[in-house]
């Protein structure tokens, strides 16, 4: 894929076909990335070499459209598309699109942080706060009445669920959960790990929900990204513990 922009007087066109493209997880607030601190992971990773993509899924941030699991999908399906090669990192419900389209030949590696693996592990009090934030901070698109909000949130669960996929998904996964995590429990991504067939597994001790926000799970992440991106070297164990 190539960009075509300027630098200052002159024509540039930019070419990325290796890439790691960032989802995002469902905001409580109307910022797009950019203004959430994926700037700065997806620069980090930069700075690791490894080329990265950050975008506001549809109904959220800076994007149209409505919000809808589904419509994730297509958005992820389509982004996907345009490489040859991607290294996918999910960030809690980003995880529910990134599983299912992690399924794609160009699909090279899946990374999920704290996502939940099917509608049961969600909280119904957190999902009541989603909707109540989209209507009064705008922060999601589109969603309509509670009820009708909660039944096509259910339905796409239900139809997208990590659970259901995990076990097609042939390129390597990564999967990293805090144990102190209070919104997704961390005995989701253990289950996830138990129905994978190719899944390694890093435990952040004391960890929260927000994993992004910690050094050296970041660390860990880039350094798991750079081992399938390049082919440079492979993980030993298949479980690891970091503690923050």
């Amino acid at each position: 894929m190539f960009l075509d922009t300027t630098i200052g007087r002159n024509f540039v066109r930019i070419y990325a076909e290796n890439v790691v493209v960032i989802c995002h997880g469902l905001p409580y607030e109307p910022l797009p990335v950019i203004a959430k601190g994926y700037d700065e992971l997806a620069e980090f990773f930069g700075e690791k070499g490894l080329n990265s993509i950050i975008f506001d899924f549809s109904g959220t941030g800076l994007s149209k459209g409505n919000f809808r699991i589904l419509s994730w999908v297509e958005d992820l399906i389509e982004i996907v598309e345009m490489f040859k090669s991607v290294h996918l990192v999910a960030f809690s419900l980003g995880g529910v699109p990134a599983t299912y389209v992690a399924r794609l030949k160009a699909v090279k590696s899946l990374t999920l942080l704290a996502t939940p693996c099917c509608f049961d592990v969600m909280r119904d009090d957190l999902i009541k706060k989603a909707h109540n934030h989209a209507i009064t901070k705008k922060s999601l698109k589109g969603v309509g009445s509670f009820e009708e909000f909660y039944e096509n949130f259910k339905k796409d669960m239900d139809d997208f669920a990590p659970i259901k996929w995990i076990d097609k998904v042939k390129c390597p996964i990564l999967l990293v959960h805090g144990n102190k995590d209070d919104v997704i429990p961390f005995e989701s991504s253990k289950r996830l790990y138990e129905n994978s067939k190719d899944a390694y597994f890093l435990e952040v001790k004391n960890g929260r929900h927000r994993l992004r926000e910690y050094g050296v799970v970041m660390e860990s992440v880039a350094k798991w990204i750079a081992c399938n991106y390049v082919k440079s070297e492979t993980w030993e164990e298949r479980w690891r513990v970091v503690e923050v």
